[in-house]
Formats: structure tokens, C-alpha cells, sequence
């Protein structure tokens, strides 16, 4: 990786790493600004929770790498269940980490959240069909907001779709949304925030889905929700992948009224999302470890 060379403190421990100069903090960092980057793994858990390997697959410098797999070998699990039973389960991990800027070139990383990017079968192939499966069918792309577009403003608006049986789209919540190349004082911010939300939503509104629900099953709302980002890209704009920094001006995350107090339910935040990126809301797997903030 090549640019200026980062140096990430956190807690008395210096973190020295490279990123690409079109990752680096703006000049006058806005409100809520950080950067974010995503790292994919594979895991393996015990019938008790506790971790039994761990192989990350997204290249890092070496210092970033070992410092996030120790604190990952760290990490407790809830039992993964299958018919009742404890068992031992590999399954697709993410960790997001973000990266604050602390000024003078100093950074404080630390873990931002963690998703289990796979449904119940992907994890474990014996475990019980979902209740309903989702795939998109009539898709269309929402309009850009022109100011924004003029601006060269991008931005992802992470939405969860609420679906009728029949695929219809029956509520549709932007769940946050981040924006990208984007300063400005707090109040422009929001305004482009705003502008990109209601954009998407009034596009989801037409969407149509295909729902197959398993026979004999009586899907619960979590079931028939989808989570969907939408993305805007200016002229210029790059796409990132796992491994790759991005600053984003980040909007608080809310909760969709359908969803809340369901604990099963994973807690996706746009930032955990890369381009094409669908996370299922359901997953067999969940830490007991808080791992939130935990630095590196």
C-alpha cells in the first residue's frame, strides 16, 4: 500500500501502516467524519463458543493483521444450535474497523462492528431452510439528487426493506446512510444525507421482490426483510473493497420500528457494506464478547 505513512495510536499502542492517498482524511475534517475499512474472514467455533481457528482474507500490513487477530482469538461465541444441540460451526465473519482522526497524523483504530455476512445453511449445511427467500426482480435506480451530483458528491444509503409475501415492498427505512468526498459544516452534511435518503426511498417504493416462503412455515418480520444499499457515484468516484480505506461522513444509525427489541436480528450498519454487498438480518452465530470500540 502507498501514501503517507499513517501512524494509528490507541491506548499507549502505535500502529504505523500506509494507506493510498485518495483514502487520506480531508484537509478540514467534517462532523462525523472517519475512515472505515472491512475485513473478511473465515471462523471456526466450538460446541461451547470459544474460537477454535481463525484465517482472515483480506491482505493487511503485517502489524494491522496480527494486531487485529489477536484480538480476535480473544473473542467468545454463543453456541451455534442445530436441532437444540450445540455443535461445531465454521462461518463467514466481517469486522469493520474505523479509523479516527486524533490530528497530527495520529489515528485511533478500533473495531467499528462485526457481521456474519451468510444464512443459516451457508454456515452449517444441516441446519433447517430459512422461513422465506428473497431475490430482487424489478429493480430500478433511484434518481441523483442533481446538487449533490454537481458537487461530486457520493454517497450509500443502506436501506431495510419491510416485504409483503408477494414481494411487494410495504415499508422502506434508510437505516443510515454515509457520503463520500464530501466537507462541509454539519448542517450541509445533513442536507445531503437527507437528500440521498429520500432519493432511495422513493425509488424502493416501486421495487418488486420474489419471496418463496418454505412450505409449512410462517415467516416473522425479520424473515421478509431485506437489507438493500443503494450507492451513488459521482464522476471519478472509486469503489473500495475489503482491505481498501474510505473516509465517509457518516449519519447516525437508526433502527427499523418493525425490528426493534428482535435480538436475533444482526445490527448492519452501512460501513459494514461494500459495492453489491447483502447482508442477511438472520445469522446462527453471535458474539457474547463486546467488542465494540475495542481498539487496536
Amino acid at each position: 500500500m502507498q501514501g503517507n505513512s499513517l501512524r494509528l495510536a490507541a491506548c499507549g499502542l502505535a500502529i504505523a501502516f500506509a494507506l493510498p492517498a485518495s483514502a487520506q482524511a480531508p484537509p478540514s475534517p467534517a462532523v462525523n467524519s472517519l475512515m472505515t475499512t472491512r475485513v473478511d474472514s473465515e471462523i471456526k467455533i466450538d460446541p461451547s463458543g470459544a474460537l477454535l481457528d481463525y484465517r482472515s482474507e483480506t491482505p493487511l500490513p503485517d502489524n494491522v493483521r496480527v494486531s487485529l487477530e489477536k484480538q480476535v482469538r480473544s473473542w467468545r461465541f454463543e453456541p451455534v444450535l442445530v436441532q437444540g444441540q450445540p455443535v461445531t460451526a465454521r462461518a463467514r465473519m466481517r469486522v469493520t474497523l474505523a479509523a479516527r482522526d486524533l490530528g497530527n497524523e495520529q489515528y485511533a483504530v478500533s473495531v467499528d462492528n462485526v457481521t456474519f455476512p451468510a444464512n443459516n445453511q451457508a454456515v452449517m449445511p444441516d441446519a433447517p431452510p430459512a422461513a422465506a427467500t428473497i431475490a430482487s426482480r424489478k429493480i430500478g435506480a433511484p434518481g441523483y439528487p442533481m446538487s449533490l451530483a454537481r458537487a461530486g458528491v457520493s454517497g450509500m444509503v443502506l436501506l431495510y426493506l419491510r416485504l409483503s409475501p408477494e414481494g411487494r415492498v410495504l415499508e422502506a427505512v434508510p437505516v443510515q446512510t454515509s457520503l463520500f468526498n464530501a466537507q462541509g459544516s454539519a448542517q450541509t452534511l445533513a442536507q445531503g444525507v437527507k437528500a440521498f435518503e429520500q432519493s432511495s426511498v422513493r425509488a424502493a417504493r416501486e421495487w418488486q421482490f420474489d419471496v418463496q416462503v418454505l412450505a409449512g412455515a410462517t415467516p416473522n418480520a425479520r424473515d421478509l426483510t431485506v437489507s438493500m444499499p443503494v450507492e451513488y457515484h459521482a464522476p471519478g468516484h472509486r469503489e473500495t473493497r475489503p482491505g481498501q480505506w474510505r473516509t465517509e461522513v457518516r449519519g447516525e444509525r437508526r433502527e427499523a420500528a418493525w425490528l426493534r427489541g428482535d435480538a436475533q436480528a444482526q445490527r448492519i450498519g452501512v460501513s459494514d457494506l461494500d459495492s453489491g454487498d447483502l447482508l442477511p438480518l438472520a445469522s446462527a452465530v453471535r458474539l457474547t464478547s463486546e467488542v465494540k470500540g475495542v481498539a487496536l
